[in-house]
């Protein structure tokens, strides 16, 4: 039998921002406090989530703050204000939207690609791009593609491709916190047997199509058994077509990798 479940200060903080009692979630087992309230704070933005998407990290803050720092560092050396941006996999929009709103306020016009295999999620997205103002402004600058990874996306070449997709190694699922085991989607946490099918579908796709410019960058979420040994051992051909770069997260776990075409 578990233990009653104690509430943290964030969980009370964030029930009372939003109306709520602590007996609402108490009495939900481990649902996550964002799914009772509906909303998640992300990189200083309030979003809205739901049991179809997986509730935003810490952690990928700081892959936004790197997408950030390469779209500076183009604006200034390159002189480059405008782009193509494409998001795969976007979920609840959470990176996609901290990166328009970084935009907006930089005065960049890249054109945006979210895409997202789940028509829900992509809805959810949709509806957290539509906080910044005028809809048909938006839908002017974002494109929404239902799609799995690009296997439908018409040609184009990108500046910046990020993805947080399913990295975790299927057997690694029994082990997840409750409240993320029970109560977060699945499929958008199973990477397969060794958590990086997926993503080495998509650097294949990306490959294959030719969809990174030749000054432009992918980054990706990773697990941290995903590192350059892992990639040499098991993905050797990716690193005959890309320079991989690893970096960690806060918690100096291995979290990130940044690809450039060779």
């Amino acid at each position: 039998m578990s233990k009653p479940r104690s509430l943290s200060v964030y969980e009370r903080n964030q029930l009372l921002k939003y109306s709520y009692k602590e007996s609402d979630l108490l009495t939900k087992g481990n649902l996550p406090v964002e799914y009772l309230t509906g909303f998640v704070d992300f990189a200083g933005l309030c979003l809205r989530v739901n049991p179809s998407v997986l509730i935003p990290r810490v952690e990928t803050e700081e892959m936004v703050e790197m997408i950030k720092q390469f779209m500076f560092a183009l604006s200034t050396t390159q002189n480059l204000n405008s782009g193509n941006f494409l998001e795969v996999g976007t979920g609840s929009g959470a990176i996609s939207v901290a990166i328009f709103d970084f935009m907006q306020k930089q005065q960049l016009s890249y054109q945006m690609h979210v895409t997202d295999i789940s028509a829900t999620a992509l809805e959810t997205a949709k509806q957290n791009f539509m906080q910044f103002g005028d809809s048909t402004q938006i839908m002017q600058q974002v494109r929404f593609l239902q799609m799995n990874l690009l296997s439908e996306l018409p040609p184009s070449t990108f500046d910046v491709i990020v993805a947080n997709l399913p990295y975790l190694p299927s057997a690694s699922l029994e082990f997840l916190d409750e409240s993320v085991r029970d109560f977060e989607p699945h499929r958008a946490l199973d990477g397969g047997a060794d958590g990086f099918v997926l993503i080495n579908q998509l650097l294949e796709q990306i490959w294959q199509g030719q969809f990174l410019r030749k000054t432009g960058k992918i980054f990706l979420e990773v697990d941290v058994s995903h590192t350059l040994d892992f990639l040499q051992n098991e993905y050797p051909d990716l690193l005959n077509r890309f320079a991989i770069t690893p970096h960690f997260d806060q918690f100096a776990r291995h979290r990130f990798l940044v690809l450039e075409l060779l």
